[in-house]
């Protein structure tokens, strides 16, 4: 798994060859030519189908690291479970959220896994260890007729296990391996109070459950050779001078274990590019010792002029690599490697005890998402995890915050947030689990696995709830223990916001705005509004693009929007009704729609406009506003509508641009609540000499008010350019202009938006009896004119060039007439008639042209989603056509 993420690293230079599973001369993946059977469909002993020649009539061909129901669905047994109504045709299949798995599900039993393979010759008389890094979720492990592990002991999905295996290996022969995998979820069948109940995958009411509850082998599986002492947990730690940021004084270390029955000197070294220190070690047989090279015992371990690694878009992504080994009697032992950032985050409370992040001694607004568990059937393939990284660093948003529920995220996730600059914030779980010392277990794994990752920042407790104070004395105990230098709060945060002291310093956002926020409201609204720092919050329910509402139901399921039975499964696990207030405010400040087109408009407008009124917001407030990780950020599976600013298929939505436009390196906006223009400077660099100009049109583009000024913006800095006056007599929908210009008339951020002589005002919480929770608006803006925008036709000129691996696509986009084109969307397909091209990596989208403008912009999209297909470019949007069409 993941070969190409490491070579793609080996390219960069960032990783020694010998990282590479497949390529080490000691390691050996067990990835091709596995077979995969109930046990209900089996009457073989552990013994007998772990012997080498097994008969294995009828089983399933797959390839590991897999899940059994991703595995059958590969194997065509079931229809693609993310299609239409499929997954509730899937045996074993209940209503979300679910703990217990169902009596007479094919799930219920346990899978064999079972697979043979050669071990060479040159491995004997080594130690030789067989690694599972992921088992979800106990299992019996058999190799070559004998027993080797037991599922008292193999239980726990997010665990690494290794087990010695060289006293029961055919060397040079035929070897077979049997793991029988029994699934999470073998609970008594009642009703429980609470989400979580076993160290598994959960997924609260995102979205549905798969029905085998991720049962399988979800991670690597491999042998690996090595000499009597083994080499484990490389870690650097590094401490950074400020504000100087010279030097960095580098403290190197990792675990080494004698496997043998003797005792053993060996001589460990630790190799940081130029720098080479090394220690003698003496370990008692079985004995496992940490070694630690300080820098007040090796001085060339002090650097002098560190290469520094910054947040995006704060400076470079800066990594080292550090290689430790062992040799004993002059042959190496073992090694590993790893790489790291030399860079200095921690996090503080404020006076009005509210947590903020600082990075280099810099301060830090969070600007970004809760991160889900990429795919809801764990094919996660580095293609996924670098375009949905990807996503969030072209739109500045610099923080992702890993879901509890979630998996414990795997070292490729983060490591390409090392190489784009995006933070990470770490839940630890998601409730309380009944089995205390599987979950420490489970946490110290995870902590020793991803200490290295400078994305990796701070640490929350559980989802909305302490963990016991036997829990949170061990989390706090693995974090000193093993020296991770990040901080940690108990709980993700109040929905009280007056008991955020006793959380650590958040809120967890107020429930209404899980349905429908108005892109005023975090600028009118204190306690849940653009203030302190938000783990949750967000906009409500994101509608899918066009085309992958298309690819998850069928046509006629489309229509009416979430009025469906396909529509309803494909939001969140409450169901459409969960979203009515969107519905409300789509139909009284845009009206009701006609069809799916026009639906799909007015969700993007609203989705937009929302997604940048509330990261604007925390923009202008900083730091008053600490940060916010809006609920949520990608998607687990094809959802229509959900908390999503990247879909399932890796499309990008409208709020999505909306976060993009409002989290601009320097950034000119409106603010909601005193009509004024702002420029807000994300950068450690003053801004001057730039010009400001704001334009005011009605609804027939007529300019009734301008605006110009000159202003300066210091380092990370917020300056109030002027006020608007609103003219008394203006239609009922008109719009605003805004355009920032540098000393060489180079616009360098420009904004436009749709506003209302009747205000969009947030009123009081309310909720209904099935407990769904919404705002009552006071007032609600009114943007029914739009429906009466005459039509217009784009003019477009392309240009593609090939830049290594992609695929980069020019777009200058002209509006020749005297109407305006209102919230162009643009999108690649791969030929005509064809689907958009995901991921797609637009500079900017859902834009909007005034009579006589022009917009250039560009998209990069990989060669190998185009499957040889010319690319072009579609243009559609509220009211506009690509001329011709």
């Amino acid at each position: 798994m993941f070969k190409s993420f490491f070579a793609l690293f080996l390219l960069a230079g960032l990783l020694p060859a010998s990282t590479l599973i497949a390529e080490g001369p000691e390691t050996q993946p067990l990835t091709e030519g596995w077979q995969l059977q109930s046990s209900a469909q089996v009457t073989a002993s552990g013994e007998t189908i772990a012997a080498p020649g097994f008969a294995a009539d009828g089983w399933h061909a797959v390839t590991v690291p897999t899940t059994v129901l991703a595995a059958l669905v590969k194997n065509g047994v079931y229809p693609d479970p993310f299609y239409g109504l499929n997954l509730k045709k899937t045996p074993g299949y209940r209503e979300a959220p679910f703990l217990v798995m169902p009596e007479g599900s094919p799930f219920k039993v346990s899978w064999w896994f079972r697979t043979e393979f050669t071990a060479p010759e040159a491995w004997k008389g080594k130690f030789v260890q067989l690694h599972c890094d992921g088992i979800n979720y106990r299992a019996n492990v058999w190799l070559n007729g004998k027993k080797v592990a037991d599922s008292e002991t193999v239980v726990g999905m997010f665990r690494r296990f290794q087990f010695p295996i060289q006293d029961a290996l055919n060397y040079g022969g035929k070897n077979a391996l049997a793991l029988e995998i029994i699934p999470p979820g073998q609970l008594p069948d009642v009703e429980y109070e609470t989400k979580q109940l076993e160290a598994t995958t959960g997924w609260d009411d995102h979205n549905p459950y798969p029905p085998d509850l991720n049962m399988g082998l979800w991670e690597d599986v491999y042998l690996k050779a090595t000499g009597p002492v083994r080499v484990e947990h490389p870690y650097a730690e590094s401490e950074l001078s400020l504000p100087e940021l010279k030097p960095a004084k580098l403290t190197l270390s990792g675990f080494v274990t004698n496997a043998s029955q003797e005792a053993v000197t060996c001589s460990v070294s630790a190799v940081c590019e130029q720098i080479m220190v090394t220690q003698d070690v003496t370990l008692a047989p079985g004995e496992k010792k940490e070694v630690i090279f300080r820098p007040e015992d090796h001085p060339a371990l002090s650097i002098a002029n560190p290469r520094v690694w910054w947040p995006n878009p704060l400076g470079p992504q800066e990594l080292y690599s550090f290689r430790l080994a062992a040799v004993v009697q002059s042959a190496e032992s073992d090694a590993a490697e790893t790489t790291f950032g030399i860079r200095d985050a921690t996090t503080y409370i404020n006076q009005e005890d509210w947590r903020g992040y600082r990075v280099n001694g810099e301060n830090i607004l969070i600007r970004g998402g809760a991160w889900m568990t990429a795919d809801m059937l764990l094919r996660l393939d580095e293609h996924r995890y670098d375009a949905l990284v990807r996503y969030a660093r072209d739109a500045n948003l610099n923080m992702l915050r890993s879901e509890g529920f979630s998996v414990r995220e795997t070292d490729e996730m983060y490591s390409i947030c090392d190489r784009y600059g995006v933070m990470v914030t770490q839940q630890i779980f998601g409730r309380n689990l009944p089995d205390e010392a599987l979950a420490i277990a489970c946490i110290e794994d995870m902590m020793l696995r991803i200490r290295n990752h400078p994305s990796l920042v701070h640490f929350l407790g559980h989802d909305e709830t302490f963990p016991t104070e036997t829990l949170d004395a061990a989390y706090r105990g693995l974090l000193e223990k093993y020296r991770l230098h990040r901080t940690y709060q108990p709980h993700s945060g109040a929905f009280n916001v007056d008991e955020r002291q006793k959380t650590g310093g958040t809120r967890t956002g107020t429930r209404e705005l899980w349905t429908y926020a108005m892109p005023s409201h975090y600028y009118l609204r204190q306690k849940d509004g653009a203030w302190g720092f938000a783990q949750s919050g967000g906009i409500g329910g994101i509608v899918a693009v066009r085309d992958s509402l298309r690819q998850m139901m069928p046509e006629d399921q489309l229509w009416p929007p979430l009025g469906t039975e396909a529509w309803s499964f494909h939001t969140v696990t409450q169901g459409a009704t969960y979203f009515r207030e969107f519905q409300t405010a789509m139909a009284e400040g845009y009206g009701a729609p006609g069809d799916l087109d026009d639906f799909c408009n007015k969700a993007y407008a609203m989705n937009y406009n929302s997604a940048r009124g509330m990261f604007e917001a925390y923009g202008r407030n900083k730091y008053k506003a600490l940060g916010i990780t809006t609920w949520k950020y990608d998607a687990s599976w094809p959802a229509a509508m959900t908390w999503q600013y990247v879909d399932w298929y890796l499309r990008a939505t409208a709020a999505y641009y909306g976060a993009k436009k409002a989290c601009e390196k320097v950034h000119i906006q409106y603010a909601y609540d005193d009509d004024s223009v702002y420029v807000v400077n994300a950068l450690r660099e003053a801004q001057k000499d730039l010009k400001a100009t704001a334009v005011i049109l009605d609804d027939a583009l007529e300019e009734k008010h301008r605006n110009e000024a000159l202003v300066s913006v210091g380092p990370d800095g917020v300056t109030k350019t002027f006020a608007l006056e609103i003219p008394a007599d203006l239609s009922k929908t008109y719009f605003l202009k805004l355009t920032l210009s540098n000393a060489e008339e180079k616009v360098i951020s420009d904004n436009f938006y749709w506003l209302s002589t009747t205000k969009d005002v947030p009123g009081k919480s309310r909720y209904t009896k099935e407990r769904i929770f919404y705002t009552e608006p006071e007032s609600r803006a009114d943007f029914t004119a739009l429906n009466s925008l005459p039509p217009v036709k784009l003019e477009s000129k392309t240009e593609v060039a090939t830049e290594n691996e992609e695929q980069v696509v020019r777009v200058t986009v002209s509006n020749p007439t005297d109407k305006l084109a209102f919230l162009i969307q643009l999108s690649l397909i791969a030929g005509e008639g064809g689907q958009e091209i995901a991921p797609s990596f637009w500079e900017d989208n859902y834009f909007s042209l005034l009579p006589g403008e022009s917009r250039t912009t560009t998209t990069r999209v990989y060669t190998r989603d185009l499957n040889g297909a010319t690319p072009t470019v579609r243009i559609q949007g509220w009211n506009c056509t690509a001329a011709g069409s």
